[in-house]
């Protein structure tokens, strides 16, 4: 009877978002992983273009600060994977060593980063896809982006999404390393708040009439201070190489989880009591990340989405979103 009564306290102080668009019924939201990172260079307005055109119900922009205070898009503020920067000589003089505090703990990277250039230096860049056996003939066409022409394009295309009565694209952003930058004077969170602020989208209310958002990160400290500043839906990352999960305190400060898929599957296939666990606190599930070329748990595509659908989870991010869509079109 304890037991009972103290499961149910804990759902009940639980932080359970009222915005609709953080949930879907009928199948698992889509969430485009960089973009449509599997066919172009991620990050780019033109993979979340074609992320949309695909059926994502949302793009993922990863931010990193500048020098001068903007938000780029970028998965890591290492800028050496997924640009051109080594070959451009005018910064041969940034190239440094340094180590990162990280939610894994101190990380030593030596190349560029993206707290060393300005805007403008970062818009001399051009993008490449990060991975060696993906397609590389769109390499170096496309620039890099900010958080702000990245929300302004989606609000854009919900203007024309509203005119055909469709449903709103949204944006799904995740805070990089910010425990890293707020030590180097940034306040990343305080930023990022302030540019959804300005565009009205900073709210459920807002967000939910313009372009829905959703806030992610590693690092719960971030989580549980954005918490105080807005009400949109917030989502704690979660990496199953570090299997302490802590349901009853996260569902206090997140709306859901976003685990790997090492958290949901066991090596030979096998559902994970996971999922159960985050719903039995309020928890939606979103689980990262899905590639049609690096198949985990040994299946194959179909069986991918079979799994998913089984595992009953709300979302997961995708790098060919278009499969996703494919599958749940023809299954529902």
């Amino acid at each position: 009877m304890l037991i009972t009564l103290l499961f149910s306290l804990s759902i009940v102080s639980s932080r359970k978002t009222s915005a609709k668009y953080f949930y879907n019924t009928q199948r698992p939201l889509i969430i485009a992983h960089r973009g449509a990172s599997g066919y172009i260079p991620e990050h780019t307005l033109q993979a979340y273009d074609i992320a949309s055109y695909m059926g994502a119900d949302f793009i993922e922009p990863d931010l990193v600060p500048t020098k001068d205070f903007s938000l780029i898009i970028n998965h890591e503020n290492l800028l050496n994977e997924t640009t051109n920067v080594e070959s451009l000589p005018q910064f041969c003089h940034l190239h440094t060593t340094k180590t990162i505090s990280t939610y894994a703990g101190p990380v030593t990277e030596t190349g560029w980063f993206s707290e060393d250039f300005t805007l403008s230096e970062i818009k001399e860049l051009r993008a490449k896809q990060r991975l060696s056996f993906r397609p590389e003939t769109l390499n170096f066409y496309f620039q890099k982006i900010t958080i702000n022409e990245a929300l302004d394009w989606v609000i854009n295309q919900n203007k024309e999404r509203i005119t055909k009565n469709q449903t709103l694209l949204g944006a799904y952003i995740e805070l990089k390393y910010p425990n890293y930058f707020n030590s180097l004077g940034f306040d990343v969170e305080d930023m990022l708040l302030k540019i959804l602020k300005e565009r009205g989208i900073d709210n459920i209310k807002g967000a939910s009439e313009i372009c829905p958002i959703i806030l992610q990160c590693f690092e719960l400290e971030s989580l549980q201070y954005m918490s105080k500043k807005t009400d949109l839906p917030l989502v704690y990352l979660i990496n199953s190489a570090y299997p302490v999960f802590n349901m009853s305190y996260y569902a206090d400060y997140v709306d859901g989880v976003g685990p790997n898929n090492g958290a949901i599957f066991t090596p030979n296939g096998e559902i994970t009591d996971f999922v159960h666990q985050a719903h039995g606190y309020g928890l939606a599930v979103h689980m990262w990340v899905i590639r049609d070329d690096v198949p985990f748990s040994g299946f194959n595509r179909p069986q991918t989405y079979e799994a998913v659908l089984e595992a009953k989870l709300d979302g997961i991010f995708d790098e060919f979103p278009d499969s996703a869509s494919i599958y749940f079109s023809g299954s529902t």
